[in-house]
């Protein structure tokens, strides 16, 4: 089964970053093939620009894979702009979010852990049919508590959640496949 991450940040050190490569490290040791989708690519979506054919960048972001794992800081109360840009253009040119596993995930420095973050990108990834798993979840405040500054997960229940969340993106997965 193959795993897209894309991480909501388009920060080279993000903490979501580093967050989402130790997801998809835990995806790989689990069977799965793994690749990072970076948003930086991807143009701002314009319906003006739709009738000139699909940028190479989102046509690669449409394949994608059975499931979408995204790591999202929260902006101003909401996701980021780059991920809201990213599923504007998932939703058009023959929606690619109808029906596709989604596992939404979220760390900041702060105490929020990115809960209206995960609100918002849920209810803008249902809206268009896809399939977010909403448990176990994984919005984690105060990151420098559990991840040192290189993205090694220091606290073991940390890694234990996002094993379980793996996990579930897995099994639920297969199971929409059979």
């Amino acid at each position: 089964m193959k795993i897209l991450g894309i991480c909501g940040s388009l920060r080279q050190e993000s903490w979501n970053r580093k967050l989402l490569v130790n997801t998809l490290e835990i995806a790989d040791g689990k069977g799965a093939e793994t690749d990072i989708f970076d948003l930086k690519g991807v143009p701002m979506f314009n319906p003006d620009d739709e009738g000139s054919g699909t940028p190479s960048q989102v046509a690669r972001l449409r394949e994608g894979g059975e499931a979408v794992i995204i790591a999202c800081p929260e902006h101003n109360g909401s996701m980021s702009a780059a991920l809201k840009n990213a599923i504007e253009w998932l939703s058009r040119g023959g929606n690619s979010i109808g029906g596709r596993v989604f596992y939404l995930m979220g760390t900041s420095p702060g105490r929020s852990g990115c809960a209206r973050m995960h609100v918002h990108a849920s209810y803008s990834l249902e809206s268009e049919g896809g399939l977010v798993l909403h448990q176990p979840r994984a919005l984690l405040p105060q990151v420098e508590t559990f991840m040192d500054s290189e993205g090694n997960i220091t606290n073991p229940a940390v890694r234990d959640l996002l094993e379980s969340a793996v996990a579930e993106v897995i099994q639920f997965s297969r199971q929409l496949a059979r």
